[in-house]
Formats: C-alpha cells, sequence, structure tokens
C-alpha cells in the first residue's frame, strides 16, 4: 500500500505531544512491514532536519494555496528517515514558530501577545494552509503513484478528507489522482481545547473557501468542527476503544461533540497506540539513554536502583546545581539522601494541564507527605502556569521530600520515571495514555484513574486501578502501597514488575498493533468501492 500520514508532529523531527510518537512509530513499522509512506509536517522554525537522509530543499515546484481571501505562497522539500519519506511544507507562517503549537518564552520577550505556553493566535490559518497543501501536492505534476490511504493525525489535519473529497468534485485531476483513495482520521483528544474549530460557518469559509453546503455538515452550535467534517468523508478512529466508547456514549467531556456523533449513530473505532519498545528499552543505554542497564523482564533490577542514586547524586540532592547543567529546566526543593533505601519514590511525568489531574495530583502529595511516611515524590513537566505553581508549591513546602523539575528534557524524564518505584496518572480523562507504558517498560509500576486508555492496566496485574479521582481516593490507594513496599523491601512487587514489562512487549508493541489493526483496517477500506 502507498500511505500518506499526514501530522502537525513527527518525533525526531518536530516534537509536542504524543501525536509525534504515534506519527513516527507507525509509519516506521508500516515501512518495515513492506508498505511505502510518506510524511507531511510543516517546516517550522524548530523543526531539525539534522537526521533526514537524501534531503532535497525543493522537491517539487512552489504553489499558492487560497485562505482567508488571500494567497499564500507553499514550497516542499524532502528526505528520508529510517525509510520514510518525509516532505515538509514551508510558509512563512509556520518558518516563524519556534514550537509546534505554542508560544515560547523567547517568541513572548518579541511579542508580548505572544504569551508563553498560550496557542498561536494564527493557528486556523497554519492548519488551512498545511491541509490544502497537502490535497496540491499530489496535484503538483505528473503522480504515478496516487496515495491508497491518507491518515490524518488529530484536529489540526482533519480536514484533509474534506478538502480531497472537495477537489475531486471539482478537477478531473484531483478525481484521476484521487478516485481510489481512502481517509482515515485519528482523534487523539476529543477534549475541549483540542478541536481547531471554527466559530462560525462564515468564518470557516473565509479561512477555507469551501462552500457553507459542505461545511454545515460539521456544525456543532454554531461552531464547525473538523471531526464533525472528516465523519462524512472518513473513517474515524480513536486511541483505544475505552476512549472510543466514552465519546460515543458521552462520558467524557468533549465540547459537544458526543452530542453529534450520537444524534448521528456515528462509528468510532479505538485502537490503543502501541510503543516503540526499542526506543525504551532499559537493556539497552544509548537508545534508553538511562545510565545504568537492566531488564524487568528477567527481575534485574540492580540498574534500575544504581539509575536512581545517579538522579539523586547528579540532579536531585541539595547540592546538585542548576540540574547537573540540563538547559532548559528549573528545579525546585530536592531529595534527601536514601542510605537505608527503604523510602518508596513516586514519580509524575507530563504536561502539566487540568485534564492531568495535576490539583488532585498535589493535594494527594500534600496529604502524604504531611503524614512524615517513607516516600519522596518527583515531579517533572511543564504548562500551565498555576499549575505550576501548584506543584512549586509543595516541592517547597517539602523540601527534602519532594523536588519539582520544571520544564522538559528527553534524559531527565526518562531518569525520573525509572528511578521511581511507582508512577502516578490522575488525568480526569486519558484517550490512550503513552507513559503508564513507558512505566511498565522501565520496571515502574503505574497507579491511575480508571478512565479512557489507562483502563489498559489491569488492576492488581500490571498495576493499580481506582475510580474516583479525587486526592482522598488517590491518597487512599498509594497509602497501603507505601507502607508495604518499605515493610517488605525491594522485591515485594518483583513479579509485578516482571509481568507488566512482559505484557507490554507481547500486546502493544507497535509491530502487533500495526499487523493486527491498522493494516487490516486499511485493507478492508480499500476494498469498498
Amino acid at each position: 500500500m502507498n500511505i500518506w500520514m499526514v501530522t502537525r508532529e513527527y518525533a525526531g523531527v518536530a516534537e509536542a505531544g504524543g501525536v509525534k510518537n504515534v506519527s513516527c512509530s507507525l509509519s516506521e513499522t508500516l515501512v518495515f512491514l513492506g508498505h511505502r509512506v510518506t510524511v507531511f509536517i510543516p517546516m517550522y522554525g524548530c523543526t531539525d532536519i539534522s537526521s533526514l537522509e537524501d534531503y532535497c530543499a525543493r522537491c517539487k515546484k512552489s504553489i499558492t494555496v487560497a485562505a482567508c481571501n488571500g494567497l499564500h505562497k507553499v514550497s516542499f522539500s524532502r528526505g528520508m528517515l529510517n525509510g520514510v519519506e518525509i516532505v515538509l511544507v514551508k510558509n512563512e507562517c509556520f518558518s516563524s514558530k519556534k514550537a509546534v503549537y505554542t508560544y515560547t518564552k523567547a517568541e513572548e520577550g518579541e511579542n508580548s501577545s505572544h504569551r508563553h505556553g498560550s496557542g498561536h493566535l494564527d493557528s486556523l490559518l497554519m492548519n488551512t494552509i498545511f491541509q490544502k497543501a497537502v490535497v496540491e501536492y499530489g496535484l503538483i505534476g505528473k503522480n504515478d503513484s496516487p496515495p491508497d490511504i491518507v491518515h490524518c493525525q488529530d484536529a489540526a489535519t482533519a480536514m484533509v478528507p474534506t478538502f480531497i473529497d472537495f477537489e475531486r468534485s471539482q478537477s478531473p485531476k484531483a478525481k484521476k489522482v484521487y478516485g481510489e483513495t481512502k481517509c482515515l482520521v485519528t482523534i487523539h483528544n476529543a477534549g475541549p481545547g483540542y478541536h481547531h474549530e471554527f466559530h462560525s460557518l462564515d468564518e470557516a469559509a473565509w479561512y477555507t473557501g469551501l462552500p457553507h453546503s459542505i461545511l454545515v455538515h460539521g456544525l456543532n452550535g454554531s461552531c464547525v468542527e473538523p471531526f464533525l467534517l472528516a465523519e462524512k468523508t472518513s473513517c474515524l478512529t480513536t486511541v483505544s476503544p475505552q476512549y472510543a466508547e466514552e465519546i460515543l456514549s458521552d462520558q467524557t467531556d468533549t465540547a459537544g461533540l458526543s452530542r453529534v456523533f450520537k444524534e448521528r449513530g456515528s462509528k468510532i473505532i479505538g485502537i490503543t497506540n502501541g510503543i516503540d519498545i526499542s526506543k525504551y528499552a532499559p537493556t539497552d543505554s544509548k537508545t534508553s539513554l538511562l545510565p545504568y542497564r537492566y531488564n524487568p523482564e528477567t527481575g534485574d533490577l540492580a540498574g534500575k536502583y544504581r539509575c536512581r542514586d545517579f538522579l539523586l547524586e547528579k540532579y536531585a540532592c541539595e547540592k546538585a546545581v542548576d540540574c547537573g547543567g540540563i538547559k532548559d529546566i528549573e528545579t525546585y526543593g530536592y531529595l534527601k539522601e536514601d542510605s537505608e533505601r527503604k523510602l518508596v519514590y513516586i514519580a509524575y511525568h507530563g504536561r502539566v494541564v487540568w485534564q492531568k489531574g495535576i490539583t488532585v495530583l498535589t493535594e494527594a502529595a500534600d496529604r502524604i507527605l504531611e503524614k512524615n511516611l517513607p516516600v519522596r515524590f518527583i515531579f517533572i513537566g511543564q504548562g500551565q502556569p498555576e499549575l505550576e505553581r501548584e506543584l512549586l508549591r509543595v516541592a517547597l513546602k517539602y523540601e527534602g521530600r519532594c523536588i519539582y523539575f520544571h520544564g522538559y528534557d528527553r534524559f531527565l524524564s526518562r531518569l525520573c520515571m525509572a528511578s521511581a518505584d511507582l508512577a502516578i496518572f490522575p488525568s480526569y480523562f486519558e484517550p490512550c495514555g503513552l507513559e503508564d507504558l513507558i512505566a511498565q517498560i522501565f520496571g515502574t509500576i503505574p497507579v491511575a484513574h480508571a478512565t479512557g486508555g489507562l483502563c489498559k492496566i489491569i488492576d492488581e496485574e500490571t498495576g493499580f486501578l481506582y475510580k474516583k479521582n479525587s486526592p482522598e481516593e488517590l491518597e487512599s490507594i498509594l497509602i497501603p502501597l507505601i507502607e508495604i513496599k518499605s515493610r517488605a523491601g525491594a522485591d515485594v512487587f518483583s513479579k509485578m514488575i516482571s509481568h507488566t514489562a512482559s505484557n507490554v512487549r507481547k500486546k502493544f508493541s507497535w509491530k502487533q498493533v500495526t499487523k493486527s489493526r491498522y493494516i487490516p483496517l486499511y485493507e478492508s477500506l480499500i476494498e469498498k468501492k
């Protein structure tokens, strides 16, 4: 099959959230299994092309794309990365951005209206230019190999199928190129703030140039939703069966999307994301980035605890200065020396946003730390300033027993997760979840709110789940685990650790997910006339 992957982010090229991992790992696995994959992604100011092979700065002639009653020049570059063709869509609205979705501190310094952490003011224009450019790419020159499948990742790319369908109805060439093409749109997050919606039919028409007769299918109240438009022209998937059920039954906050899907009798296929285990396996320090090797699957955890000692000595102790020289990381609080090894280490790594249940985390940590239990908390992440301040507050209140690494660094994030005994995931909703799988690969037991994709954790077998997402409930599940672990020692959860790591390999590798779910789905769509 010839597959086009359309995404706003891609691991190793331009990174932001979990979409980068899905786009990259699924593409590379499809290539490994013998399929041709072309990834389309904007060329941002932060894009890293250093790993691209056979790079061509201009691979097709430039075009102009209509948006907002104006014309916008677009050019294309290409290169290869691990067998995947990467096509970079170039326009000034992308190249002027220093991050994929939000403004950076540097951009706020240059323009006070570009508030650090807030979404790009011209995001709808960026989405429109990018998506229309992808469709036009297939119409430039002679196209000997039209795509069998166009797979679009999340709302920022969800209108590609609508543009393809419109072009097919208007242009004989588009009908020839895309006549047999089938489209998928994967919903990574249907929560409020992730829809990339237009605020009215007129606004949608102004941005896209599409007639009201098409855009009306995307109405959710007065807004025009890309996911709703995609439902008419493509197959909808999401990143876990449980999240698909929650969306269709209105069990999760989707800002009205669930209601419309329910009224239409829509179908959403849930496919749990895989994970590229080779990129995290602690048996290989080169790819895991961890300073010491170990193997949770065989019960060899000596290296895990050496990683913890390394974290404590170099980055988390009171004497550590500027987080050991890691840029973009600010440290608040510290961890005292653990000479007797009877302490229980609990980690949170992820975005610091409401969805992730940060207030549940901080209030539960506050309650537990007040009791002077044998526990240490490690927080690492960044996001909403008011929630960052809550993590900072706890870290400073309980100096010596809690630390907050503010920012993101891949090495430090992995080191924190590998160093912990337990990893907390108190998300109010979670479409799939990747960090819980990473934790299990690292031999760290997940404790999670039973929602969405976190339900792939099997309670008391591959981790621990709790139903009511409150500080009291989280505290009540953590305290017995802390007491058991501190009394019984390091080996008390060794069988669970070994089982969870093996379970991830057997059930959640991208090779397994791609062979058993995605390829059969692609093939079934191609067979439909």
